[in-house]
């Protein structure tokens, strides 16, 4: 219901069109679905795997920075309606046929309400993300926040640039320990 909730009200060129969602699954079975936009090209994160495999085809630098650009558009529009995506990694940036950047998979949204007695932005549940692209203060304070979606922006781009997740191969209590202590990726 929140990931649906928060899409109906998201319209930007950067952010994957919400189309509709039925109660029930195309079968009739009682399974949620949601409709969204296509996305001809499949996500960011597959055309890392294929540059990395020698086979980028048409994902090229120019591709590379207006994939950036459109991210950061998305990201203050969302931050400028008050919403946290929580959980921006390559993944969860979607292409379309013409390698034009939407921001996907809302489940871990969150909108930041102005009364600040009545929200926090503190994870209810938990940690939730993917602690290859999570902030410090995540890590230290389960806080989410525009800041946190900033940094997830930065590690983001790191992989787009270098086809290198953050910190990969590491275990997550050894990214923890490094992101806590201020050490970052190099490009």
């Amino acid at each position: 219901k929140r990931e649906v909730n928060g899409m109906l009200a998201l319209k930007h060129p950067s952010v994957l069109k919400f189309e509709g969602f039925s109660s029930s699954d195309f079968s009739g079975d009682p399974r949620p679905v949601i409709v969204m936009e296509f996305a001809a090209r499949n996500s960011v994160q597959h055309h890392i795997n294929l540059e990395r495999a020698s086979q980028a085809g048409p994902w090229d630098d120019t591709k590379k920075l207006i994939c950036i650009y459109g991210l950061a558009s998305g990201m203050k529009y969302l931050h400028s309606n008050n919403m946290i995506h929580r959980d921006l990694k390559p993944e969860n940036i979607l292409l379309t046929d013409k390698f034009l950047p939407k921001i996907a998979d809302f489940g871990l949204a969150k909108q930041i309400h102005s009364n600040n007695d009545s929200m926090t932005t503190e994870s209810e549940f938990g940690f939730k993300g993917t602690k290859n692209y999570c902030s410090p203060a995540i890590f230290l304070e389960n806080i989410y926040s525009k800041a946190s979606d900033v940094y997830a922006f930065a590690m983001t781009v790191y992989a787009i640039m270098t086809t290198e997740t953050p910190f990969e191969g590491l275990k997550p209590k050894e990214i923890k320990r490094r992101v806590i202590k201020d050490q970052r990726p190099q490009i």
